[in-house]
């Protein structure tokens, strides 16, 4: 729902969540949604939210989600930081989707989402970088090695290969996109391709492993979207990089 016709664009809606908007705006959005076939999302339990949803409601943000209508298999839901196992279990049975975001909660002091306890209960887990409110470098890789580094915090450490399936598939998962994230037949033609050939490289025994335990920083080589070529020998090729820079320098100058 939501996607244009060549698959590059994709609309969502949502509130920011229980903290911040009443019920009327969640009740108003799922009918938007609803009519114009446009999946949903939102955050839960970043423990900000948990502490005004208690104040506010008596209740927790899941609970009031619940009956608001909000816990669905076309709703994604941010952060869950502070879950309960009931809780886990109830949104694995409603079909939610999860987005773990570290680069914005281990900032913010939320915590970590206890995402190989999501992943056990069947919940399809995503990776989210979060906007420059709490994450100025918005880069997924870094974001994908701190959500790997930060996982034994919480359970047992993610794989590396367990992380980068989430910032592929499961990211797509949640998007309702089983064409994206995926390097199979009949899927979209996107790539990202990286050099693993340095010397960051050389004492690591699993390449894919290292991309995240290596060489934190790394950019892409080249990047493929949906066949086309937008970055070659680690350079954007579409639009002047310098030109982008220039004007975003004056605007936050501004």
């Amino acid at each position: 729902g939501g996607v244009s016709a060549d698959g590059m664009l994709q609309v969502a809606i949502g509130p920011a969540g229980v903290h911040s908007d009443p019920r009327e705006t969640f009740t108003l959005m799922a009918e938007v949604a609803a009519r114009r076939g446009l999946r949903r999302r939102t955050q839960a339990n970043e423990v900000v939210d948990v502490e005004i949803a208690l104040d506010r409601y008596g209740r927790r943000p899941l609970d009031l989600l619940e009956d608001w209508g909000w816990l669905a298999p076309d709703v994604t839901l941010a952060h869950l930081c502070a879950v309960t196992d009931d809780e886990i279990a109830r949104i694995a049975a409603a079909g939610v989707t999860a987005t773990h975001a570290p680069g914005c909660d281990v900032p913010m002091g939320w915590g970590v989402a206890p995402v190989a306890k999501l992943r056990d209960a069947g919940i399809p887990v995503g990776l989210g970088t979060s906007g420059g409110g709490s994450n100025d470098a918005g880069h997924l890789l870094a974001d994908a090695r701190l959500a790997m580094q930060v996982s034994a915090l919480v359970g047992p450490q993610l794989a590396a290969s367990t992380v980068l399936a989430m910032a592929t598939a499961g990211s797509a998962d949640g998007l309702g996109r089983p064409e994206l994230g995926r390097l199979t037949p009949g899927s979209a033609a996107d790539l990202c391709l990286w050099d693993v050939s340095g010397v960051a490289d050389a004492g690591v025994a699993d390449r894919v492993a290292g991309l995240l335990w290596a060489s934190p920083g790394r950019r892409p080589r080249a990047v493929v979207v949906a066949g086309r070529v937008v970055v070659d020998e680690g350079c954007l090729v579409t639009v002047d990089e310098s030109e982008i820079t220039a004007r975003l320098f004056e605007r936050v100058g501004r």
